[in-house]
């Protein structure tokens, strides 16, 4: 009896050995992008910014306007991208 219970033991102490060596390691710390001020909170850095939408005269086409492209037509008002 003694034998099966050290046998147990054994086991026991192999697997959690086995699962404690091979956790997960933790994520390293997220990085704040370029160009960011220090101290800065990462939500407010990572925030998405909204962009007005500016419709193409010639086919109704929306597009951003920081990267107005042509819409593929010859009389687009935009330049060809």
């Amino acid at each position: 009896m003694l034998k099966f219970l050290l046998l147990i033991l054994a086991i026991l102490a192999v697997w959690y050995g086995y699962r404690y060596v091979n956790r997960p390691k933790p994520p390293p710390p997220p990085v704040p992008p370029a160009g960011t001020k220090p101290g800065t909170p990462p939500e407010a850095a990572a925030a998405p910014r909204a962009e007005d939408m500016a419709a193409c005269a010639v086919c109704g086409t929306y597009v951003a306007e920081s990267t107005a492209k042509s819409c593929g037509r010859s009389d687009c008002p935009y330049p060809p991208a």
